[in-house]
């Protein structure tokens, strides 16, 4: 549906093309065509005085002429030179946004084409050294030089993807490795005693040097690793325990 926001060319060529398959003559076309208008299109059609509409060709003329201010500016070669290929910006991005851009251009040759591609290559880049060392004489040639980098610098990724896995995870596990704080150590066993000889001194002084197993993780260990069924209720036993503590309050 063409709302009288569109590019009117493009609405025409795609209405145009799906008629000419179906094999539906110009006067059809006219009587089929309102039919894919809405809002201001639509409103614009049926203000049109009767019998206005002749031949398809004089619609179509109308019909752009109604519609001009949506028609986008026409792209020229010199537009294709201000395509650059910034910092950080991945090569095939930046030839995938150029194609398309040529694409809106009518005239344009293969020559312009090329100078315009090649001057946006971001300059002392890989590839465009790789340019330097190997000129492309059409845009053919350059393209193809350009899926050959791309193919081999997404093999190099490949192949140095695991290596970067591995070192990655190596430094997650030691990140995750947890060792006390000095100061919850020595707060423990910080203070003067006296030693066998009488001297006094510190804990820390008697230290050995740290080990590998101390830099482990601490691990919980149960006081306890049995347990036994009961075979009374809760009460009865708080019951006895209250009882045990009145008799020793007694011989007291």
């Amino acid at each position: 549906m063409y709302t009288g926001l569109e590019d009117p060319v493009t609405h025409v060529h795609h209405f145009e093309l799906q008629i000419d398959l179906q094999g539906v003559r110009d006067d059809a076309r006219c009587r089929i065509f309102p039919a894919t208008l809405s809002k201001i299109s639509q409103q614009w059609f049926f203000k049109l005085p009767p019998r206005s509409i002749t031949s398809w060709d004089g619609f179509v003329r109308t019909f752009y002429s109604q519609f001009s201010s949506a028609m986008p500016l026409p792209a020229e070669p010199n537009d294709l030179v201000d395509i650059k290929q910034k910092d950080n910006y991945p090569l095939k991005e930046y030839i995938q946004r150029f194609m398309r851009e040529a694409t809106k251009v009518k005239t344009l040759s293969d020559d312009d084409k090329l100078i315009a591609i090649n001057s946006g290559i971001k300059a002392k880049s890989l590839f465009w050294s790789s340019l330097k060392r190997k000129v492309a004489r059409t845009t053919q040639e350059f393209l193809d030089q350009t899926k050959e980098f791309i193919k081999l610098k997404e093999a190099k990724r490949k192949v140095d993807k695991p290596t970067q896995s591995v070192t990655e995870q190596w430094k997650i596990d030691v990140g995750n490795t947890s060792i006390p704080a000095e100061g919850a150590k020595n707060g423990a066993k910080n203070g003067k005693h006296n030693n066998e000889n009488g001297n006094s001194g510190n804990l820390n002084d008697n230290k050995k040097p740290k080990t590998a197993e101390q830099s482990k993780p601490w691990e919980y260990v149960p006081n306890f690793t049995t347990c036994s069924i009961l075979l009374e209720t809760r009460r009865t036993f708080l019951m006895l325990h209250r009882l045990s503590y009145h008799t020793e309050d007694l011989h007291r």
